[in-house]
């Protein structure tokens, strides 16, 4: 087993890893058809990894109980592809954020070549502190989003304040699967510091928060099982991914540390996946209608 410090994870960190991995994504994740940088939920009706992806936004929204009309805070929107579909396919009305400017005009681009620009709109945002007014949404999202905040309770607190009384947070994300420390495993230390990530919660944890930020669990559900297509695709683009760097690098003296490393998030997953540290759920949180 190997040990590992805990790296520092800045915003810059985050958003120049997006920045600079966004044409990877596109290439190699369907992104322009799917537009969405989590894994893809499986089931019997699923052809194609584009399908799982959308397949994810499907589940959440039914989950939830989105409907039309409905406000919806995209907390950690990545290029858009959540509130596009909540838009095109429910008739919402999205507000997307992001730290990244790259991601904003991506997710623009997509929304209007989907048409529904009028419905979903993105800006560059702070999901710990949006300064919205209270009660502004009646839905909050965070799909795989949560997992670079360093506090997650300070975005659930933020995400409770912008919910209408009785709004809900829908949450999908991956938890460690019981508490140990991420230094503890070098395939952890690999999807995750990669994925500029520092640490993660177990579902017990994420229930003790949801308490603790004063909202109601109304609905759980695991599907670790179902993104197994998802995990092993991306380990197959790890495998390619880690025989182009070694030439890419033999040829180029100037390589960042993403396109050393990025390859090495898809083989941590794997290994991590199937060794059992880490699941993949979706929860869905109510605000009391009657909170304070």
């Amino acid at each position: 087993m190997s040990k590992a410090k805990v790296p520092t994870i800045s915003e810059h960190d985050i958003i120049r890893y997006y920045d600079l991995t966004e044409e990877h994504m596109r290439r190699f994740w369907k992104l322009d058809e799917a537009m969405g940088l989590h894994y893809g939920i499986w089931d019997s009706s699923i052809k194609s990894l584009a399908e799982s992806i959308v397949n994810t936004n499907k589940i959440m929204v039914e989950m939830a109980g989105i409907k039309k009309g409905a406000k919806v805070l995209d907390a950690g929107c990545g290029v858009g592809g959540s509130s596009i579909y909540m838009a095109k396919e429910v008739g919402a009305h999205c507000t997307g954020i992001t730290l990244s400017e790259k991601q904003v005009e991506s997710a623009q681009q997509y929304a209007e070549k989907n048409g529904v620009s009028d419905r979903a709109n993105f800006e560059v945002n702070n999901y710990f502190d949006t300064k919205y007014p209270e009660a502004s949404f009646d839905f909050a999202w965070a799909l795989e989003s949560m997992g670079t905040a360093s506090d997650k309770s300070l975005v659930l607190k933020e995400l409770y304040r912008v919910l209408k009384p009785g709004g809900k947070l829908v949450i999908c994300d991956w938890y460690k699967s019981h508490d140990y420390p991420v230094s503890k495993y070098k395939s952890m230390q690999n999807m995750l510091y990669h994925w500029m990530i520092s640490d993660l919660l177990t579902p017990q944890m994420q229930k003790d928060l949801a308490k603790e930020c004063s909202f109601e669990i109304v609905a759980h559900q695991e599907f670790t099982k179902e993104i197994k297509k998802s995990v092993n695709w991306i380990y197959a683009l790890a495998l390619l991914g880690m025989i182009g760097t070694k030439a890419y690098q033999l040829t180029h003296t100037k390589v960042t540390s993403y396109s050393k490393n990025h390859y090495k998030t898809g083989l941590g997953q794997f290994h991590a996946y199937r060794k059992g540290l880490w699941e993949h759920h979706i929860w869905v949180l109510q605000k009391p209608e009657s909170s304070k």
